[in-house]
C-alpha cells in the first residue's frame, strides 16, 4: 500500500489540469517534494508526490533503486486517469526518483515530460 499525497491549487475549478508526479531519491520520501509544489502550483499545474514501496509511510521491506518502484509509478497515473482530474501527466525524480522516471517513461508514451533531477 502507498502513502501519497496530491497538492492541488486553492481554486482549482472544475476543469482538468496538468500533473506532476514527484519521485523522491533513495532513502527520501514525498516530502521531498516542496521544491516542485512551490514552483508548479502557481502555474496551475498539481502534484502528486508518493513515498515509494520501502520508503517513507509506503508498505515494502527494502528499496530496488527504480526496478520495481516503476510498479508504483504505474499505480499512480492508473489513479490519476481514472480520477478524470488530470490533463497531462509529467514526472519529476530525484536521484533513485530519475531512474524511476526514466524506466517508467520508456514504457509509457504518453508521459508529456520528465525531469531528471
Amino acid at each position: 500500500r502507498l502513502q501519497c499525497s496530491h497538492y492541488e491549487p486553492e481554486l482549482r475549478g472544475p476543469e482538468p489540469l496538468p500533473c506532476v508526479i514527484y519521485l523522491h531519491g533513495n532513502s527520501g520520501s514525498r516530502c521531498d517534494a516542496t521544491e516542485a509544489i512551490r514552483l508548479l502550483l502557481p502555474a496551475r499545474i498539481t502534484v502528486f508526490a508518493v513515498d515509494l514501496s520501502g520508503s517513507g509511510l509506503s508498505e515494502g521491506e527494502y528499496v530496488t533503486l527504480g526496478a520495481r518502484e516503476v510498479l508504483d509509478v504505474a499505480a499512480v497515473v492508473e489513479h490519476l486517469r481514472d480520477q478524470g482530474r488530470t490533463s497531462q501527466i509529467g514526472i519529476w525524480g530525484q536521484s533513485m526518483g530519475a531512474v524511476t522516471a526514466l524506466l517508467y517513461a520508456n514504457r509509457d508514451p504518453s508521459i508529456a515530460g520528465i525531469v531528471l533531477d
